[in-house]
C-alpha cells in the first residue's frame, strides 16, 4: 500500500518533497514539518485445540476465500495483546488468553499490515463460528489444510505442520 500526503495537516498548505534522514519525505516549507508515515501494526493469533489449528475463511480482500489465522490491526490506543483478543472475539466468537509471543514479521505479501505480531493463545469459552470479516471459521487438522493466504499465517502453520512451532 503506498502512502501519499499532498497537504500540511497543520497548515492545510501543499506539501513539497525534501530528502531529509537520508529519504525524500512530504515537508511542509510553511510549518517547517516532515511528514513521517507510521507502520500499519496487526497481530495474528495460533490457537491450537486438540491437535487442530483454528482458521478463518477471509469474506474480503485482500485474500478473499482464501483461509488465514485470525488477525487484524492493531488501534492506536490499545496494546497489540488485547488488540489480539479483540480480533480474535471478533472474528471467531472465541474468547482466548494470550499465552506466548511467537514472532514479529515484516511486511513479505501483499497484506495491508507493515509488521505482523504472532501470538500462540488458548481458548477460555466461546463456540468457533465466522464473524466481523469471516466468512467461516473452522478447525484443521495438519492433514487437511485449506488454502492459505497472508505470509504469517503460511509461516506458523508449515511450521505447526512440520512439529517445529513450539506453543
Amino acid at each position: 500500500m503506498s502512502r501519499i500526503a499532498r497537504y500540511c495537516a497543520l497548515c492545510g498548505r501543499p506539501l513539497s518533497e525534501r530528502i531529509l534522514g537520508g529519504r525524500e519525505r512530504p515537508y511542509c516549507a510553511a510549518c517547517k514539518q516532515p511528514v513521517y508515515f507510521d507502520p500499519k501494526v496487526a497481530v495474528v493469533v495460533f490457537i491450537e485445540q486438540d491437535d487442530k489449528v483454528l482458521l478463518i475463511q477471509r469474506a474480503v480482500d485482500p485474500g478473499q476465500g482464501f483461509w488465514a489465522l485470525p488477525a487484524g490491526f492493531v488501534d492506536h490506543d490499545e496494546a497489540p495483546e488485547a488488540a489480539a483478543v479483540r480480533e480474535t472475539l471478533e472474528e471467531t466468537g472465541l474468547v482466548v488468553r494470550i499465552d506466548k509471543l511467537l514472532a514479529v514479521y515484516p511486511k513479505r505479501d501483499d497484506g495491508l499490515a507493515d509488521i505482523v505480531i504472532a501470538y500462540s493463545a488458548t481458548v477460555i469459552s466461546g463456540e468457533a463460528k465466522a464473524g466481523d470479516d469471516a466468512a467461516d471459521a473452522g478447525w484443521f487438522t495438519r492433514e487437511d489444510l485449506p488454502p492459505l493466504v497472508f505470509y504469517p499465517s503460511i509461516t506458523l502453520t508449515n511450521k505447526w505442520r512440520a512439529g517445529a512451532l513450539v506453543l
